[in-house]
């Protein structure tokens, strides 16, 4: 009934069209007379190559043919009409099939895919979504076949007195809701099915409704010892043993072999041969299975749930009324958990392979390394250290920071709970950590000026983490490219960040096997690395670095590094440095972000659970990563090759037009940045001398006038000051999107969308936990939130760009803001709106000055439709910044009007000056320009260019080379793994332990033929565009029109 129409490759299946044909057609058949009509449901199936199948459904009339009638394809379309089809289906034939709350008659609801709808030209109709698209609204059309199939599970088929569905002989009383088969079983055959699958639920047909009961009281011992079928001469059955299992708390009969042909006699031993896991060694009275054991273990990890939620759980499948609750197992629930983890995490490492197994254990042996980090001894080429041109390659990045929502409260002691892992994991070893807190604490300053900014980390450094607290929090060191947690790196914090906690953890782990040169990742890495060394020449040798042997690059992460002054930005920057690739530093807070969730359960630990605890998830968190590593190190490089062709070529234009009149100021840049790089002291290129005051510098002032005024109230972990300056930062934010929303235009790609998308679920969320700050400082502002949500329709979302912030600014108009004397908050937004119109026309300024001579350089040095797309594209992302530094000055003057108007503070306007269309133009020669910016703002503006530029195009550069060594290390690293697993595998002759380690080995090899296989791809995918890449590693004089990219 429907014809077939060519499908273009690549393109989703469509429904096939019901064809109409004109009268003509029609004319032509014979028809019989007048025959009766019919209604067909007709559905169309495509199967096409994707794992999604579409159908598509369309109710028709086609007339009833007489026996014997032809029904060749000519025919049947001249005797359907779909249009009247649509017509003659009446309200209650609708309603007979259950759709009438989908009716296609109602002008603003879509058509169901289960209806076709037809134009009024009688053309066939394509429907515009397959059969499945909407599941719900067939489902809600069959709820009462579910809802009537479920109640009918509730007895049995045959509610009069039947046999046995098995044996026949007895009366089928009994059924396991565990099995599938619904069958009605006498007490002696339900026994008999489960002797192997001992702790199903079973139930009992009363007469009336089915009632709980248990294998146990039916009869059925649990036999172990023996294989199934086989009678134990002398078992001693328990008769009232609780295993804990995924559907509940079972009492079962347990019976224990102890006649002679058992050769294991231990009954903890019988129990773990079964895969139960005994609460304790003598005379188990419970045991947990395997199955719930991992099933927890593994859902905590995924879902952060704790041990009581879960057990509780499990005891409420066994009774949800409270009336037969099961034995409370709950404390050996933990107990056992406990074990299974650490019991666990021996055996993939491999302790039960090694002689003295788990005695002999190294500290930090259990942790899983990064594969992608640099190794000496396992991934690392031979010849690696004296390779001085490649031996940036080889740097270990760590990253260092602390946790104050991990926090533990004084609950138990390491006397009454201890760890099991005892530094063999993440954690440092609790009794050497606590001995050198002892014996260095007077020793090493717990509070020293900071020569920067107030950082909370230092200021609270001895401060305490509030009552009942025995734990404030824990310090980590992870590794600062991959965000996976190195081995001895975590400990407890006492009070605050203090030195020497965090001292311990980052030596502790610098001494698992790690290369000489080291980047280190702090926020206060300005004032920490200043006594490192002293620090350390206090330790014992096991905690000391050779100073001389060591090279090491301390930065500040970069979400991190605005919070400091100029001084520290410049000199701690990761986009400065040289040969750190685009490494952010932030890998601490993303890891953060995920093992937070733990902190309502492990704050109520004692000290080993916890620790323990914590060891088993940080395990989980690498391992994790390590299985993703590969594909995530394919798409960096991917991402960087396009990103380093783009900053390479704006750099290589940017200096060729620079060349032309500028060729001894860029050796001279080229001299002071190189020199800069070597020694941080030397004065900074990136760096402007010819600056107003800025943002920045009144957030410090603010800042510091917070600290000295008690005047001020503080009521919230945030200052006022900083409050306001993250509200103007999100109201910038908000403006930038909507530029990036303008630029998509309408052929932009799904990546490019993705990206705008995500950009906005992040600017959401950071407006989201400003607004919960904005409730402390301005609580007015909630009345109006809540204005503004009633007269939103419901379900509709705000976009992110739409959401009001109701700066003081805003808030005044609308008197939403407290304007009474301890109010800083609104002189605090006026200081800043005037800092930021400083800040935007000095900005804007540079990006005219840019254009200018961009400008004279294209029309003198442009030739070519590849050189004159490059410069026109370069032009065109000058002018966007062009345009978005005006439209943001505009919205600051604004703001700054309006504000300043409010508080009768004007005096700000003999200085700034409304920006008009006729103000923002450039220049048409270099005469104008040098009287427009003057020779010295020219040449400034051009090096900070000239600079930032190189410098992106060096990291981008550098991450790419960088990806490129990570990979090779981590197929390096999974193999060395195979090959550790298949010797241990050689070495063993217990036949369990050779088939772990041998299934061990082929995880490995899988894991790197995978990488190797990714990383094929990944290259294959850039060959088409490799020729467009430019030569990144030419000198700066060796060609007429090339650059310096590498010192």
């Amino acid at each position: 009934m429907s014809s077939t129409n060519p499908r273009k490759k690549g393109r989703r299946p469509q429904m096939d069209i019901i064809d109409t044909v004109d009268d003509d057609n029609a004319a032509q058949i014979n028809i019989d007379p007048p025959a009766t009509q019919e209604y067909h449901w007709h559905t169309d199936y495509s199967l096409p190559t994707s794992d999604r199948h579409a159908g598509r459904g369309a109710c028709i009339t086609a007339t009833h043919l007489p026996l014997g009638t032809p029904s060749d394809d000519s025919f049947l379309p001249a005797s359907m009409s779909f249009q009247e089809s649509l017509t003659s289906y009446t309200q209650d034939k609708l309603l007979a099939t259950g759709m009438s709350t989908l009716s296609f008659l109602d002008p603003d609801h879509e058509a169901p895919a289960e209806f076709a709808s037809a134009s009024n030209d009688n053309e066939g109709t394509r429907l515009s979504r397959p059969l499945g698209d909407h599941p719900l609204l067939i489902w809600k059309s069959q709820r009462e076949e579910f809802l009537e199939d479920i109640l009918r599970l509730e007895s049995p088929e045959r509610t009069n007195h039947s046999d046995c569905d098995k044996c026949g002989l007895e009366p089928g009383e009994y059924r396991c809701l565990s099995c599938i088969d619904g069958q009605m079983l006498c007490r002696a055959c339900i026994v008999e099915l489960h002797r192997g699958i001992p702790f199903h639920r079973v139930e009992i047909w009363t007469g009336s409704y089915f009632k709980k009961t248990t294998l146990g009281d039916l009869g059925l011992v649990v036999q172990l010892g023996h294989k199934l079928g086989q009678t134990c001469l002398i078992p001693a059955i328990v008769h009232s043993f609780v295993v804990i299992d995924v559907d509940g708390i079972h009492t079962v009969r347990m019976g224990f072999c102890e006649c002679t042909r058992n050769v294991e006699s231990e009954r903890y031993r019988q129990l773990l041969r079964s895969r139960l896991w005994p609460a304790t060694t003598i005379y188990p009275q419970t045991a947990a299975t395997f199955r719930v054991l991992n099933l927890f273990q593994v859902l905590s990890f995924m879902s952060k749930v704790s041990a009581y939620e879960f057990y509780h759980t499990v005891a409420r499948l066994s009774d949800n009324t409270g009336l037969h609750q099961p034995p409370d197992r709950y404390d050996s629930f933990l107990r056992i958990m406990r074990e299974w983890r650490h019991l666990h995490m021996l055996k993939r490492f491999g302790r039960g392979h090694e002689q003295g197994h788990i005695e002999k254990t190294q500290p930090g042996q259990l942790a899983l390394r990064c594969p992608a980090c640099p190794h000496p001894r396992l991934n690392l080429p031979d010849g690696w250290l004296h390779n001085l041109q490649k031996r940036w390659l080889y740097r270990l990045f760590i990253a260092v920071d602390a946790n104050f929502r991990l926090r533990r409260l004084n609950i138990s002691d390491e006397f009454n709970d201890p760890s099991l892992n005892q530094g063999y994991a993440y954690f440092v070893e609790e009794e050497g950590f606590k001995t050198h807190l002892e014996k260095y604490g007077d020793v090493i300053p717990e509070e020293e000026k900071s020569t920067c900014n107030n950082h909370d980390v230092v200021k609270l450094a001895n401060s305490r983490g509030g009552k009942g607290a025995a734990v404030t929090g824990i310090g980590a060191v992870v590794c600062g490219r991959h965000d996976m947690k190195r081995p001895l790196s975590v400990g407890d914090l006492q009070k605050g960040e203090r030195y020497i906690n965090m001292d311990y953890f980052i030596l502790s782990t610098l001494s698992c096997d790690t290369p000489p040169d080291l980047v280190i990742s702090y926020n206060i890495a300005c004032q920490w690395h200043k006594k490192f060394f002293d620090h350390m020449a206090k330790y014992p040798a096991p905690l000391r670095l050779h100073q001389a042997e060591r090279n090491i690059l301390y930065l500040v992460p970069k979400f991190h590094l605005p919070a400091h002054i100029l001084k520290c930005r410049n000199k701690f920057s990761f986009n400065f440095s040289a040969k750190v690739g685009r490494t952010d530093g932030e890998a601490p807070e993303r890891g953060w972000a995920v093992t937070n969730a733990l902190a309502n359960s492990t704050k109520e630990m004692g000290p080993g659970s916890r620790r323990d605890t914590l060891d088993d998830h940080f395990g989980d968190y690498n391992w994790r990563k390590i299985i993703i590593i590969a594909s995530t190190i394919c798409e960096k490089y991917k991402d960087a090759i396009a990103a380093r062709a783009q900053h390479v070529a704006e750099f290589i234009s940017y200096e060729d037009a620079l060349r032309v009149d500028h060729l001894d100021a860029l050796h001279q840049w080229k001299a002071m940045v190189i020199t800069w790089e070597s020694d941080r002291a030397k004065p900074n290129p990136f760096a402007p001398t010819l600056r107003p005051v800025t943002e920045n510098a009144v957030r410090l002032e603010l800042a510091l006038e917070e600290k000295t005024e008690s005047s001020i109230e503080i009521r919230h972990d945030m200052s006022p000051s900083e409050f306001i300056a993250q509200g103007l930062q999100l109201e910038e934010a908000q403006a930038r999107l909507i530029d990036d929303i303008k630029e998509l235009g309408a052929h932009s790609t799904d990546l490019q969308r993705t990206r705008i998308q995500q950009h906005a679920n992040r600017i959401s969320c950071k407006i989201e936990a400003w607004t919960e700050i904005q409730k402390v400082y301005m609580p007015k502002t909630s009345l109006l939130r809540a204005r503004d949500d009633d007269r939103r329709a419901p379900g509709i979302e705000i976009h992110p760009t739409k959401i009001p912030l109701y700066l003081p600014s805003t808030a005044l108009r609308l008197g939403a803001v407290d304007t009474g004397p301890n109010n800083t908050i609104v002189n605090d937004e006026r200081r800043l709106w005037l800092a930021q119109a400083h800040d935007t026309l000095a900005v804007l300024r540079d990006h005219l000055l840019l254009k200018s001579y961009l400008t004279i350089w294209r029309q003198r040095f442009s030739r070519g439709q590849r050189y004159g797309t490059r410069a026109n594209n370069l032009m065109h992302r000058v002018e966007r910044k062009i345009s978005a530094d005006a439209t943001r000055y505009r919205v600051v003057y604004a703001a700054l009007d309006a504000i300043s108007t409010y508080l009768g503070r004007n005096e700000w306007k003999s200085g700034l000056l409304p920006l008009r269309a006729e103000d923002i133009r450039g220049l048409d020669s270099y005469d104008g320009m040098r009287s427009e910016g003057g020779e010295e703002g020219l040449q400034e503006a051009l090096r900070i260019e000239w600079c930032k530029s190189r410098a992106r195009a060096q990291r981008w550069q550098e991450e790419c080379e960088l990806l490129t060594e990570e990979i090779h290390r981590v197929k390096v690293t999974f193999q060395f793994y195979n090959n550790v697993w298949n010797d241990r595998a050689r070495k063993v002759d217990l036949p369990g332990a050779k088939a772990y380690a041998l299934k061990q080995a082929a995880l490995w090899k899988e894991l790197e033929d995978n990488a190797g296989e990714q990383w094929n791809d990944t290259l294959a995918s850039l060959l088409p565009v490799s020729h467009e890449m430019p030569d990144v590693t030419l000198d700066l004089d060796s060609r007429g029109r090339s650059s310096v990219l590498s010192s």
